[in-house]
């Protein structure tokens, strides 16, 4: 019996060594696995920082791009407002033009009627001017001498005789006006032009004024 005991030592000794090898072994595989964890970790974490190292170039080119097109964007925006500006003056010109075309057209129209309004006093004039060369037969003058006036003012019975007068112009034209002894205004005319008479027929009476812009020829007649 005492023969087999150094087996037995000998049999205890090996399981404790295969024990502590095996230990070891475990313990190896566990550093080995830890580490390539931990290697794999390191990797992944310097992978990321240089993903975000390029995301970072990009995101300050991006921000270069954004700031130019910022101030492209505010040049933009100043070129639009002065376009503005230039279209409001355009469109206060073109009030302006419609305005003073308004008040054109509103001249050409009083022109207009001022036109008709002397296109009818010619029609007139020239109807009193048949009536009165009409009627030349029937006014007889009288003996007494044609009376001369110049320019002025005159009054019937001491500057001319109360009578029927034919009033002439002496070669100019003008405005030839009789006011009774009241003030009231008995004649009118234009004489000697395109726009009067020839000759006006009236009554003088005695106080009537006579104001004549011209040299008259007032010619008695029945």
């Amino acid at each position: 019996m005492k023969g087999f005991g150094w087996i037995k030592k000998w049999q205890v000794w090996v399981g404790v060594v295969s024990v502590l090898v095996l230990m070891s072994l475990c313990a190896w595989m566990g550093y080995s696995s830890a580490r390539t964890e931990v290697d794999g970790v390191k990797k992944s974490y310097d992978e990321i920082l240089s993903s975000l190292e390029g995301k970072s170039g990009e995101l300050e080119g991006l921000e270069g791009e954004l700031s130019s097109k910022t101030d492209e964007l505010e040049r933009v925006m100043s070129s639009l407002s002065d376009k503005k500006e230039e279209a409001a003056e355009a469109a206060s010109m073109i009030d302006e033009a419609n305005a003073k075309a308004g008040e054109v057209d509103a001249l050409k129209e009083e022109v207009r009627v001022l036109d008709d309004k002397i296109k009818e006093k010619k029609t007139k004039i020239a109807d009193l001017d048949e009536d009165i060369k009409s009627r030349k037969g029937d006014i007889k003058k009288l003996d007494a001498a044609p009376v001369s006036l110049p320019s002025g003012t005159f009054i019937v019975g001491k500057d001319v005789k109360a009578l029927r007068y034919s009033a002439s112009s002496a070669g100019q034209s003008g405005n030839f006006v009789v006011y009774s002894s009241f003030g009231d205004l008995k004649v009118n005319q234009i004489l000697g032009s395109d726009y009067g008479v020839s000759e006006h027929i009236f009554f003088a009476d005695e106080g009537d004024i006579i104001e004549s812009t011209m040299p008259t020829v007032l010619t008695p007649v029945e």
